[in-house]
């Protein structure tokens, strides 16, 4: 047995692992309070990649004017203040009209890892019934595992 072989096959595997590792692109936890018309109607959380869109659906086929669609993008800023990371997120938010989905408005703020950003997203034409949604975004690094498929 050539121990040294084996010792350097090794340390080959290691270097390969941590360079892998090391490539791995920035993830976060991204955290909602959704309301509607004042009323809480859930806390979902998701995980994505840095710059990579993500989805969050709400839909009920029997109620086709209910229901709402968020796309969330979330992208690092070179800036950092008190140690906390500061990131650009992008929200794009739709409501249902018959079925379809409408975009009321895309929103664009800078704000910094934990930190609580309030939007709001009222109703448009052509949608008639006046829901007001209202969000409650924090967003946190993850650990790169939590986009591993499951």
């Amino acid at each position: 047995m050539n121990i040294p072989r084996i010792l350097s096959s090794i340390s080959l595997l290691l270097l390969l692992v941590s360079g892998i590792s090391l490539a791995a692109p920035a993830a976060y936890r991204i955290d909602m309070a959704i309301s509607r018309d004042g009323s809480l109607i859930g806390k979902p959380a998701i995980v994505a990649e840095a710059d990579a869109e993500a989805e969050i659906r709400d839909e009920n086929p029997l109620k086709p004017d209910e229901g709402f669609r968020i796309l969330v993008t979330v992208s690092p800023l070179d800036a950092e203040q008190g140690g906390k990371e500061s990131l650009k997120l992008k929200l794009t938010f739709f409501g249902r009209l018959k079925g379809n989905w409408v975009q009321r408005a895309e929103r664009s703020v800078t704000t910094l890892s934990g930190q609580f950003v309030s939007l709001s997203f009222p109703a448009k034409p052509p949608e008639t019934d006046g829901k007001t949604y209202d969000l409650v975004v924090a967003i946190n690094r993850a650990e790169a595992a939590a986009l591993a498929p499951k």
